[in-house]
């Protein structure tokens, strides 16, 4: 795939592909292949079983881990909707604004999802 291809794909993802090449070192086909192992985190499910058992405890690390890992691939909307449910969580937010949050979560990690298969498509 021609680099202003994957640029226009990252970024509509709100994949800030200059940040991410950069914390890769400049080295693409690394980069690519971490954004495709995205598909297979499994910490945004985790996160959705949590909410839907009531335990928050796990909700929160699970988001957190999330979050970590949209930051260091600068999935930054992904990365900023996860920072929210993060800190509604540790202030014990009340369920609705929770789950407004994670509905946010979804839709950007939907979004992320939805490109890193692109990518893996070539």
């Amino acid at each position: 795939m021609e680099e202003a291809r994957l640029k226009e794909i990252l970024d509509e993802a709100g994949i800030n592909y200059a940040k991410g090449l950069d914390r890769f070192m400049g080295n693409r086909a690394l980069y690519e292949k971490f954004l495709v192992k995205f598909l297979y985190d499994g910490s945004h499910e985790e996160f959705n079983m949590a909410l839907s058992s009531g335990d928050m405890a796990m909700a929160e690390k699970a988001i957190h881990t999330l979050k970590g890992t949209a930051g260091n691939l600068s999935m930054e909307i992904l990365y900023q909707d996860a920072d929210a449910a993060v800190k509604a969580i540790r202030a014990k937010a009340d369920t609705p604004e929770i789950m407004e949050l994670a509905k946010k979560v979804d839709d950007s990690y939907e979004r992320v999802c939805a490109a890193a298969k692109k990518i893996q498509e070539g």
